[in-house]
Parts: structure tokens; C-alpha cells; sequence
């Protein structure tokens, strides 16, 4: 598999190298950290080749390293879902609201008389758009959460084996 055109790299690599760079106390940017790591956590190759190089890796260290890393990474990935989760509700129960009181209004205009005809259609169907808005933003807002619980899950799972591969290629030197 070749590696994505935006890294000098394949993922993998990149991301033990910047372990080494942060084990020798270098500073590394944490988006570009960021970004390497969903490209790992999202690539089966990736992931093994991820785990090859922590095996052959000279400085067993790097992949306690790589693994905490990957665990700050999963840590993040579950306060996002978890604030998406937070968001999803609060903007689920308003629209909800909104919609079933803008509803009711309409009815209630239409019922009374104050409204009538073509208005008072339009001012039905304009309440029946909240109800469509806050099924929009709660679909938009799950697929979110569960791109981030993939990514938390991922990452965890890739942590434990990296943490494995560096006891595996440790004992061979």
C-alpha cells in the first residue's frame, strides 16, 4: 500500500519517529501528532506496520512511547465522544421543543381563526421543518460520536498491542 500523499512517510514510521524525537526530548506539534495517529488507528496496514516497527525498533522504550501515546490519543477521542454525546442531547431536546411548540402555535393560529388558508398551511408545514432540523442535527451528531468511539476503541486495542510488540521485540536482542 502506498502512503497518503500528504505524509513524507507511511503513518507508521512517522509516528516512531516522533516517539524517538519525544523520547529525546524534542518538541513535536500536536496537530501533525494528531493527524499521524488517526491515519495509523485508521489503517489496518498501518496498524501492522505500526507493529512490526515497534518489534524492530532498537530502543525498546519507543514503543512504551507509542503506546502512550496512543493512549493520550484514545483519552482525547472519548472526551470528544463524550462532549458530542453532551451536544447531541441538549440540541436534540431543544430542536424538540421548538419544533412541538411552533406546532402547536400554528394549530393553535389555525384553530382560532387568527390564521387562515395558504398562511395558515405554511406556518404548519415551517413547525414541521424543526422537527426535520433536530433529526438532521441528531443523525449528524451520532455519526460524529461513533467516528470517535472507532477511533477510541482502535487506538486502545492498537496501545495493548504495541505494548505487547515491545515486550516481544525487547526479549530478541
Amino acid at each position: 500500500m502506498t502512503s497518503p500523499p500528504e505524509f513524507k512517510r507511511r503513518p507508521a514510521t512517522a509516528l516512531m519517529a516522533m516517539a524517538n524525537a519525544l523520547s529525546m526530548g524534542d518538541e513535536i506539534p500536536g496537530a501533525d501528532l494528531t493527524r499521524i495517529i488517526q491515519a495509523v488507528v485508521s489503517s489496518r496496514a498501518e496498524r501492522a506496520a505500526l507493529l512490526a516497527a515497534v518489534r524492530a525498533a532498537n530502543d525498546p522504550d519507543s514503543g512504551l512511547t507509542v503506546a502512550d501515546l496512543l493512549s493520550a490519543f484514545a483519552a482525547e477521542s472519548g472526551a470528544a465522544e463524550a462532549q458530542d454525546r453532551d451536544a447531541d442531547q441538549v440540541i436534540g431536546q431543544w430542536a424538540q421543543r421548538l419544533a412541538a411548540g411552533a406546532l402547536l402555535a400554528s394549530f393553535g393560529a389555525a384553530i382560532a381563526g387568527t390564521v387562515t388558508g395558504g398562511p395558515a398551511f405554511g406556518l404548519t408545514l415551517l413547525s414541521f421543518s424543526g422537527f426535520i432540523f433536530s433529526t438532521v442535527s441528531r443523525l449528524g451528531g451520532r455519526a460524529r460520536m461513533r467516528l470517535k468511539a472507532q477511533e477510541r476503541e482502535a487506538a486502545e486495542s492498537l496501545a495493548r498491542h504495541v505494548l505487547e510488540a515491545a515486550k516481544s521485540g525487547g526479549g530478541e536482542d
